[in-house]
């Protein structure tokens, strides 16, 4: 057995004394931190400022405020300008779903789709460097824009079965009524 101290004895040796000393001195190890914002105690009954009181009863009620979601779409035009341009006018943001973090794109054709997959780290940096507090995550590819229109304008107008329309003879006087319009002009 050796009696010789290793590196990691003498570096607690010497954190022993340093600590002895500076108690002997009256100093303390720590120093307090400083608090930097100011804590109000409410007792329910001090006003409370418009913002505050919705962040409160928002936290309260454990609900997320969902501006980021509509950001998203109002400024994807902008967002997909700056991670792709090609894209620009061939593709469409149909929805965003903030607490999955979900953007679902339109496209024009397959080709599209295609570039669009390719871009999407670029797309999900640019919307967030574009817009506060949005959390997309990820970027689904829907069907083909032109498809999903032509589904529903047939949706909207309900297609009726064809009837059956019988074509009957004008009455005598509606030849006789034609032709004395035409020798009056």
């Amino acid at each position: 057995m050796s009696t010789e101290m290793s590196g990691v004895d003498l570096a607690r040796q010497a954190l022993l004394a340093a600590q002895e000393t500076a108690k002997k001195n009256g100093a303390s190890a720590r120093e307090p931190k400083r608090r930097t914002g100011t804590t109000v105690r409410r007792e329910g009954r001090e006003p409370l400022g418009l913002g505050a009181a919705i962040t409160t009863m928002m936290t309260e009620r454990g609900m997320v405020a969902p501006a980021a979601g509509g950001s998203v779409l109002a400024q994807f035009d902008a967002i997909v300008a700056a991670a792709a341009p090609e894209l620009t006018g061939h593709v469409k943001a149909v929805a965003f779903a903030p607490d999955t973090g979900r953007l679902d794109v339109a496209r024009d054709s397959p080709a599209y789709g295609t570039q669009l997959r390719w871009s999407a780290p670029k797309l999900l940096a640019a919307a967030h460097s574009r817009v506060n507090g949005a959390r997309v995550r990820t970027v689904h590819v829907l069907a083909s824009a032109r498809v999903k229109a032509s589904l529903i304008t047939s949706a909207a107008q309900p297609t009726m079965p064809a009837a059956t329309v019988e074509r009957r003879a004008p009455p005598a006087g509606y030849h006789r009524a034609i032709d004395a319009h035409h020798q009056a002009f």
